[in-house]
């Protein structure tokens, strides 16, 4: 399997290939996600996967995330150039982060919330929909 034949597989020998690649039945992603996350497998088994360093610095990470997650939920920061990928009814939706603001199918947005409007049809809390704040309790 190579990088560029996952772009002419169809959506049922994707999930294939993805219970060949990680073991598990695929997830219900759209096809697209599907090829990222097998496509980074295929570069992670050719090339070796994080090194301990990054992953002991991802669990520091987590481990401050967590801790100041008891506080109550807040947005992260985001970077620009960071890439937001949700899976809405089976099409995957991949937002960029810029300086002010985000870009969306080609357009630029001011908001998360206005994006996921765009996307839902239906008022969505933006962080909330693209997995960056918890729900109120």
């Amino acid at each position: 399997m190579t990088l560029g034949r996952l772009a002419e597989l169809p959506p049922e020998e994707l999930r294939m290939e993805w219970a060949r690649r990680y073991g598990v039945p695929a997830p219900n992603l759209s096809p697209e996600l599907l090829r990222l996350g097998i496509g980074y497998r295929l570069q992670e088994q050719r090339h070796g996967g994080l090194g301990r360093s990054t992953r002991s610095l991802l669990r520091q990470h987590a481990a401050r995330a967590g801790k100041s997650e008891t506080k109550g939920p807040s947005l992260r920061k985001l970077m620009p150039g960071t890439r937001l990928v949700r899976d809405w009814h089976g099409v995957g939706h991949t937002v960029v982060v810029l300086e002010n603001g985000f870009e969306y199918d080609g357009r630029y947005w001011k908001s998360l919330t206005a994006v996921a409007r765009a996307i839902t049809g239906a008022h969505w809390n933006g962080p909330r929909f693209f997995g960056l704040s918890e729900p109120k309790q």
